[in-house]
């Protein structure tokens, strides 16, 4: 959610002119804005990484989807008090696709057959049940075998946030708090994502930026149910060129801690462009992120357990290793003959019955992308 930190910016533009707008505000103010991102990419991690499971590519550093995000902030008369109403929906590969291109006994569910287009094992077990076999109803099937997509279409990661905030300035400086709830933004995508069981969840949070730098922002964010912390000490400020010309910058660092890991989320910056236009302000910016520690983002991907055991003997990887399943050599009939072939030697030569060859790939360190955003705020 990422619509918060602008509505603060408006917020505290109207906090300094509160007595002079009093009257105009009776009602208060509602500033709206549009974003056109070429990745959705929240706090360094890629949300859209199932666009390149979807298309069979390796995950990279701009490797999502185009995505629009649209936002409405309602700030209060007195200035100080704000609802945001913030959304993410995805403009490419929205639909789910069928990328291993295998007969499944449903979506997602277990191949009919490991190598084969037929379950050998069940022909046998018909031919030996004989005529007089008890069978199972048709409703004890969830469905019958067939191709299914998977679930990979990038609507099931559109998203609806709700914050409800309050900012105010003092002689220390200025101080925010309040409450996000993220949310999907239909029953549809009510699937796994990462190991969030189909939600985000609610969040409070606290910002501060001291008197003497009010560029400096320190915030402090901690997830209500699963009890995660974001950390962040950021900084941004513009640089006018003329009176609707400005250069924005901005630099953060972040910390997070979660149930099993910990450590520094993610390095970021930004650099973009800004025009005002009455009430109107266009922009464009470039941002980036760099992901120190991998295992923090374990769990968007393949979601490996936190454990120093040794996994690779089984060909398996832990969460601490920052390496993932490549979406390039692992899905498709070509792919899966591939490593079901190098699978059935390496067990055979180690004896190693376990064993299953799954092709890796390093967790990406930078990820980054576009944004094009309008403004407007109605008084």
């Amino acid at each position: 959610m990422k619509k918060k930190a602008k509505a603060i910016t408006a917020i505290s533009l109207l906090i300094l002119a509160a007595p002079i707008l009093a009257e105009e505000m009776e009602y208060g103010a509602v500033e709206v804005q549009t974003d056109l991102v070429s990745n959705y990419i929240w706090r360094g991690q890629d949300v859209m990484a199932l666009y390149a499971r979807q298309n069979g590519e390796q995950y990279g550093a701009n490797t999502g989807a185009w995505t629009f995000q649209p936002s409405v902030t309602w700030i209060a008369p007195t200035g100080g008090f704000f609802v945001n109403l913030w959304g993410s929906f995805a403009l490419e590969g929205r639909e789910d696709v069928d990328t291993d291109q295998r007969i499944q006994t449903g979506p997602d569910q277990a191949f009919v057959g490991n190598s084969n287009w037929f379950d050998p094992a069940l022909s046998t077990a018909i031919a030996n049940a004989g005529p007089n076999a008890n069978t199972a109803p048709i409703s004890a099937y969830t469905s019958l075998p067939g191709m299914y997509p998977e679930t990979n279409g990038t609507r099931r990661v559109d998203e609806l946030d709700v914050t409800i905030g309050y900012e105010m300035d003092s002689t220390i400086g200025v101080i925010g708090f309040g409450l996000i709830h993220y949310a999907y933004s239909s029953p549809l995508v009510k699937s796994d994502y990462g190991n969030l069981n189909g939600y985000y969840g609610n969040e409070a949070y606290i910002t501060f930026s001291p008197a003497i730098l009010r560029e400096l922002t320190f915030s402090y964010y901690s997830e209500l149910t699963n009890i995660w912390q974001y950390i962040q000490l950021g900084y941004a400020d513009s640089y006018g060129i003329n009176d609707s010309l400005s250069i924005d910058y901005g630099l953060s660092a972040a910390y997070s801690i979660y149930n099993q890991v910990h450590g520094m989320n993610d390095l970021s910056a930004n650099l973009g462009a800004s025009m005002s236009m009455g009430q109107g302000t266009f922009s464009v910016s470039y941002n980036m992120s760099y992901r120190p520690e991998l295992k923090l983002y374990e769990w968007l991907y393949d979601a490996d357990a936190y454990n120093n055991l040794p996994m690779w003997v089984d060909g398996g990887s832990t969460g601490f290793d920052g390496r993932v399943s490549d979406p390039s050599r692992t899905q498709g009939i070509v792919n899966d003959y591939i490593n079901n072939t190098v699978t059935t030697q390496i067990q055979n030569q180690t004896g190693n019955t376990n064993y299953t060859y799954t092709p890796r790939m390093e967790i990406p360190r930078f990820v980054h992308y576009v944004k094009f955003s309008y403004t407007y705020l109605i008084e």
